[in-house]
């Protein structure tokens, strides 16, 4: 018979390897999760108005994240984040997250995003230097629920456009 204690110890460590194995599959998980503007609509200025995002995962695993968010940048100046909820996805699915856009001066956010959306579409009725449109990302999750872990993106304005309008995956 075995001693009580090597009992208590052996599944002590398959717990521990269990939820420590599970959280390293989610963090491996989160770096496949593609997210998608509804409508494949997105232009800056939608960040204002819309509030949901969707989300896909395309892999074999489950994945989960307790925030979304994206950053815009101008000439190196925040105008304004658009942040999401947390979310769980089984695999190969895909579902929607809400979010909420926050800014400074949301006037001001206002105005460069109208900017930046004509100058997008050709239009070039303003002065805005695209080029200068910068765009973080931000996916936010944990391991054992208690060590932080980020995935970040950077991307260029015209960059991002096309990343959160093209379909993906769960879409194809």
């Amino acid at each position: 018979m075995a001693n009580k204690h090597t009992i208590v110890v052996v599944i002590s460590i398959i717990i521990i390897a269990g939820s420590l194995g599970y959280s390293s599959v989610n963090a491996i998980s989160n770096h496949g999760l593609e997210f998608s503007w509804p409508g494949k609509s997105f232009n800056f200025l939608s960040v204002m108005t819309d509030k949901t995002v969707k989300v896909c995962n395309p892999s074999d695993l489950p994945a989960s994240f307790s925030k979304y968010s994206f950053t815009i940048f101008y000439d190196g100046k925040e105008l304004g984040t658009y942040s999401t909820g947390h979310g769980g996805l089984s695999p190969h699915s895909s579902g929607v997250v809400f979010g909420k856009f926050d800014s400074k001066d949301d006037r001001i956010a206002n105005l460069f995003f109208a900017f930046f959306d004509t100058e997008n579409g050709g239009t070039d009725v303003t002065r805005i230097n695209t080029d200068k449109i910068k765009v973080k990302t931000t996916l936010e999750s944990t391991i054992l629920w208690v060590v932080p872990h980020v995935v970040t993106h950077e991307y260029d304005g015209a960059e991002f456009v096309n990343m959160i309008n093209k379909a993906s995956n769960c879409e194809k």
